[in-house]
């Protein structure tokens, strides 16, 4: 069973039951989520316990996790591990204290705003990232951060509580709009970082899982600014990166060496064991694509093989809202990424076409 903000066809597809969540403000209706979260549990006619494992949209409203718990078993990190690592103030302290390095970070109001990024707390997908401006007072849902130039990166791992496990290092890229100028664009797994830089971004999730014992797939974001790395977040919880990793249909007949699949090892490592699991050699990208103008989605068999996260047909897509993600596999992370974004051009120009028709 499914609770999603969008409820697309492949969710539909893929769940026995789907529900549509209320979400507002970066974070899902407390009333609705309940309302949903009831409903579910009505169909527990067994009494036997149901697992509940989250993706995003809990950053901005730990507390929602607990009203889950309420009524599930709940499989990842606790919200108060939540809480910590994305309440600004307490993520910053835990780097300060673990001696983890990071862009110089502000909870006063600027003087002088150059250089600044502003930033709501428990924000997701960069569209909460924003240039800051003089003389704002950041509230407590907000901080500045120093802006760092370089290569976005992400290093996907597991962790039972006490050790972490290595999935993989990515790159990530930017989709950005007018008022959204830091938007999460995509990313490509497999790229080749320096050992250097691996093993540091190794020792950050080490520390922080010691820390505060995080438990399951858990991604860390950073800067990479020629040799120096700048930690930015940990989003303690399964993200987007969690898909370059898992099998779909475009790699069922490519080298496959897994042992079991990586939902298995998320679900081993919450309940504290880290189970062996070997990635596929192939590189893997996802591509956001954004709706250009408001446009209607077009019927199912519009739609290449190589998409996924489907609209509903003839549903409304407001502008600059997801549309659809977009996957590309190769031999290695460049060919990956040249050829995830040379299909999402590919598609925006024949949803455009389709759209005059």
């Amino acid at each position: 069973m499914a609770l999603d903000v969008f409820a697309d066809g492949d969710t539909q597809r893929a769940a026995s039951h789907s529900y549509r969540v209320k979400f507002e403000h970066g974070r899902f209706d407390a009333v609705d989520f309940e309302r949903v979260i009831k409903q579910i549990g009505s169909f527990n006619n067994s009494q036997q316990a149901i697992d509940f494992v989250y993706g995003s949209g809990f950053e901005a409203a730990p507390e929602l996790l607990q009203i889950a718990a309420n009524y599930f078993r709940l499989l990842g990190n606790q919200a108060e591990t939540l809480r910590q690592m994305k309440a600004p103030d307490a993520f910053f302290a835990w780097l300060q204290k673990l001696h983890i390095p990071h862009p110089e970070v502000s909870f006063l109001p600027l003087e002088n705003a150059t250089g600044w990024l502003q930033k709501a707390a428990g924000g997701s997908g960069g569209t909460h990232i924003d240039r800051a401006r003089p003389g704002f007072a950041p509230s407590a849902e907000a901080y500045f951060q120093r802006e760092v130039a370089g290569l976005p990166i992400s290093f996907l791992f597991a962790a039972d509580g006490r050790q972490i496990q290595v999935i993989g290092f990515n790159r990530q890229w930017l989709a950005p709009a007018a008022a959204m100028p830091y938007r999460y664009g995509g990313a490509v797994s497999h790229w080749p970082l320096p050992k250097s830089i691996q093993q540091q971004l190794i020792c950050a999730a080490q520390k922080l899982t010691e820390a505060v014992g995080l438990r399951g797939l858990n991604s860390l974001d950073a800067m990479l600014q020629e040799e120096q790395l700048w930690v930015l977040e940990v989003n303690p919880r399964l993200s987007a990166s969690f898909d370059l990793y898992a099998m779909n249909l475009e790699q069922t007949n490519l080298d496959q060496t897994n042992s079991g699949s990586l939902f298995d090892v998320h679900l081993n490592a919450c309940h504290g064991e880290l189970s062996h699991w070997q990635p596929v050699k192939q590189a893997k990208a996802h591509h956001i694509v954004y709706a250009p103008w408001r446009l209607q989605a077009p019927e199912t068999t519009f739609w290449p093989e190589w998409v996924a996260d489907l609209p509903l047909p003839n549903s409304l897509i407001p502008a600059d809202h997801p549309v659809c993600t977009v996957l590309a596999v190769a031999d290695d992370a460049e060919a990956a990424r040249d050829l995830v974004l040379s299909r999402a051009d590919a598609l925006i120009s024949m949803i455009k076409t389709q759209q005059r028709k």
